[in-house]
């Protein structure tokens, strides 16, 4: 994180200033590297709320995946953190002082720029408390027995970090959430697909037993099939379906650019095309999700720089012409619940 970014964002603490530097630093060791390439889609100003966004998430979600550590233990480190969290967010001015690890002193260097940027941006704090509660599930909740088990996960889990970070992007309204949170259920309905074997190997099973059912499957069948990397009939048959419950989500979504600030427009212009492009992946490769054909590897690659790259152009192109950014925005008007695409059930 460079010195003119936690300028841009109004960051002049210097122990602020230090929780935010933690937050890229820890990014920098632990994510790929889309995490610096997407954060360059963002004006200066929001890149270090966009790291304390990714970087909390990805710590929690860290320790509650530690392998290393019995269920236990890692649930009673999970439990332990987020009390410390949920009292400074509750106002407690410090955090309770013991000796600790350098992992530990990362976690409160995190937990301090994540409630910063919770009270900057204005953060709902149920939301937080949704995220937390759901992430939490993950020690004990193998697989889902319906769709809307699993749409109640995502939109916990993905769902409210992709709000967070779409409060960066100074929506228009509050449709674009709406939007926002249809991206989220698209990718992450790719990715368990995608993952499948990976996930299996973990214990965990993120397609509906209820699909499964559906197409005359059962989650031993499911796990075989992943063991031999071999694709079976009413297999593909399911994967092509989560593809077009996948797809909806996306087409939900492909507004969601239009509806935030224009200097903001290229992330979620560019996270809603590469979710497509790795979905066309399966769809190219015929559905076989142990198998994805070489040219379809190669040309989903190649469309991914190369809308990246426009995207980035794009992006300084318009802070290069003076486009203002508006800052923080007011705190959200409650508005009547609608179920949107992404979150609605559907048959085979």
């Amino acid at each position: 994180m460079h010195a003119r970014e936690l300028t841009a964002a109004g960051l002049h603490d210097r122990r602020l200033a230090d929780a935010y530097t933690c937050c890229g630093q820890y990014l920098s060791r632990r994510n790929s590297a889309a995490y610096p390439m997407a954060r360059l889609l963002l004006p200066p100003g929001k890149r270090p709320y966009w790291d304390a966004v990714l970087a909390f998430s990805t710590y929690v979600d860290d320790l509650i995946d530690d392998q290393a550590k019995p269920t236990a233990e890692r649930l009673a480190q999970y439990d332990a953190y987020v009390q410390k969290f949920l009292g400074l967010l509750a106002g407690e001015r410090d955090w309770p002082r013991q000796p600790g690890t350098a992992r530990d002193r990362t976690g409160l260097q995190l937990a301090l720029a994540f409630r910063h940027f919770t009270r900057t941006w204005n953060i709902p704090t149920r939301s937080v408390h949704r995220f937390l509660t759901t992430i939490r599930t993950d020690l004990w909740v193998t697989e889902y027995p319906r769709y809307a088990d699993l749409a109640e996960y995502i939109d916990g889990v993905c769902g409210q970090g992709t709000i967070w970070g779409n409060a960066l992007l100074e929506p228009q309204n509050e449709e674009a959430d709406s939007r926002a949170v249809a991206a989220s259920f698209g990718l992450q309905l790719t990715d368990y697909l995608r993952d499948l074997r990976e996930d299996l190997a973990d214990g965990r099973l993120y397609l509906p037993v209820e699909d499964l059912r559906e197409f005359g499957l059962s989650r031993a069948e499911v796990e075989q099939a992943a063991r031999d990397r071999r694709m079976t009939p009413p297999l593909r048959e399911l994967v092509e379906f989560q593809t077009r419950r996948a797809r909806r989500c996306f087409a939900e979504a492909a507004d969601w650019w239009r509806l935030v600030h224009p200097s903001a427009q290229e992330l979620p212009r560019q996270y809603v095309r590469l979710g497509r492009i790795s979905l066309e992946q399966i769809q190219r490769s015929g559905h076989d999700i142990f198998h994805p054909r070489p040219r379809a590897r190669l040309s989903c690659a190649t469309a991914s720089c190369a809308g990246f790259t426009l995207g980035y152009v794009r992006a300084t192109a318009g802070r290069r012409t003076g486009r203002r950014t508006a800052g923080p925005r007011p705190a959200p008007r409650p508005q009547p619940p609608r179920t949107p695409v992404s979150q609605r059930p559907d048959r085979p």
